[in-house]
């Protein structure tokens, strides 16, 4: 069979630590491989914003290892988020973070296109023999660099003024672009700045970045929100559809693996508190003042921008992966080769219907407290102590089982129940090295 391989992989800030250990566990068998030679198992790779620069790290050629280094250190990521001075905030964009916590940009976009080019330019193993750094090469120049000259790359953007996606693709003859009279080359640096700079409540500004026309010298600067902003934090169905465009094929050979960068979510049970049914009335009474759960019904104008604000970085259900399922499997038979792999983070219903703290957390010394940090950490984790936890969680999840363990998102469904997907990592993982 003459298989398409898509790697698909989540905006999510710090979180994207998950997708680096997450590639290192599936290539065990190869032990700690680079990042081309990751890259050419695939015929395209998809991206947005923190997977944004996962990607930047594997066309960079970094170990896994060495990407996993990357989002654990502390200096590095203060790089990307630079907090904003108090005389920052005295902008009149910014203004409002002075006044309060819960909305406005915490970080300066200016800075983090320096940081971002720093710390790629700093881990580029081919600068000594090439000496170009490959986060100032353009997307269509990557492919022929990784040794893959048919290798799509492709990143999300949300054009400030147009108010729509944008990708960025290596595919300079993409079909998908041909309703455009241009086709703007833009460098990997640049791709990865605007894709990774979601708005309102994160960075102060549109991502300004520099293109320029493939066949003419036309030189513009245009600016960007992360690709989240137009849907696409989840880049999976994208890049379906731009693989189905310009190499169609049968839909059983397309082989996709998309990972996610962790999905918190509290028991939400606002709807259960004017049930009709006794049994749901109680499950919302007993949760009432849980940390655990939703069951505030109130509304107000900050509540509902910060709600926006943060709801560009969220799916759920997941509706890009199911729509891309779709394509390739109609009759929903959970037979098509999208593998999803995305760790829950998310409490277990008791006996008495209270929702509580997963067992394998109940079981570890301070692990009640530590599972509560994280279903509440936003995906600005900055400090070691809110990396440390994501990465504990994640190995947690890796090494997770029926029994005892973080579940995995499904496409559809609830576990234990019909549904798309695999509910363990490990089924997730077979899979996937099934399809390899």
């Amino acid at each position: 069979m003459n298989t398409y391989k898509i790697l698909s992989l989540d905006g999510g800030g710090s979180w994207a630590l998950i997708q680096a250990k997450v590639l290192l566990d599936l290539n065990r068998e190869n032990g700690d491989i680079r990042g081309h030679e990751l890259l050419r198992q695939f015929d395209m790779a998809i991206a947005n914003s923190g997977g944004a620069l996962v990607l930047a790290c594997l066309c960079n050629d970094m170990k896994l290892s060495e990407i996993i280094a990357v989002f654990k250190d502390e200096d590095k990521r203060k790089q990307v988020f630079t907090r904003l001075t108090f005389l920052d905030k005295l902008k009149w964009r910014n203004l409002i973070s002075v006044f309060t916590r819960a909305l406005g940009p915490r970080y300066n976009t200016e800075k983090k296109l320096t940081g971002l080019q720093n710390l790629l330019k700093a881990n580029d193993h081919l600068y000594q023999t090439r000496g170009r750094y490959i986060v100032d090469e353009t997307l269509n120049d990557l492919p022929a660099i990784i040794g893959k000259p048919d290798l799509q790359i492709v990143i999300a953007g949300f054009d400030y003024f147009r108010q729509r996606v944008s990708f960025f693709r290596s595919n300079a003859n993409s079909l998908t672009n041909q309703f455009s009279a241009n086709y703007f080359k833009i460098s990997l640096g640049y791709a990865i700045h605007s894709s990774s700079n979601a708005p309102v409540n994160y960075f102060d500004a549109p991502a300004e970045v520099n293109i320029s026309l493939l066949t003419s010298i036309d030189n513009r600067k245009t600016w960007y929100w992360d690709g989240a902003v137009a849907g696409f934090n989840n880049p999976v169905l994208a890049g379906l559809i731009e693989a189905i465009t310009n190499n169609y094929k049968d839909p059983k050979e397309y082989y996709i693996l998309s990972i996610g960068t962790g999905a918190p979510s509290k028991a939400v049970l606002t709807d259960y508190k004017d049930s009709d049914n006794p049994v749901t009335r109680a499950i919302f009474k007993n949760n009432k003042d849980n940390p655990l759960a939703i069951t505030d019904t109130s509304f107000g104008f900050t509540k509902d921008l910060t709600k926006l604000a943060k709801s560009i970085l969220g799916d759920p259900p997941d509706s890009a992966s199911f729509i891309a399922y779709s394509i390739l499997d109609p009759s929903l038979s959970n037979k098509a080769n999208l593998i999803r792999i995305n760790p829950c983070i998310t409490p277990v219903k008791n006996i008495d219907g209270k929702y509580v703290t997963p067992s394998v957390y109940l079981s570890m010394k301070g692990g009640e407290s530590k599972f509560q940090t994280l279903i509440e950490m936003d995906m600005d984790a900055v400090e070691d102590k809110q990396v440390n936890l994501i990465n504990e969680f994640c190995d947690k999840f890796i090494a997770s089982t029926d029994l005892n363990g973080i579940t995995n998102q499904l496409i559809r469904g609830e576990e234990g129940k019909v549904h798309l997907g695999q509910p363990y990592y490990y089924i997730a993982k077979e899979k996937w090295l099934n399809c390899k």
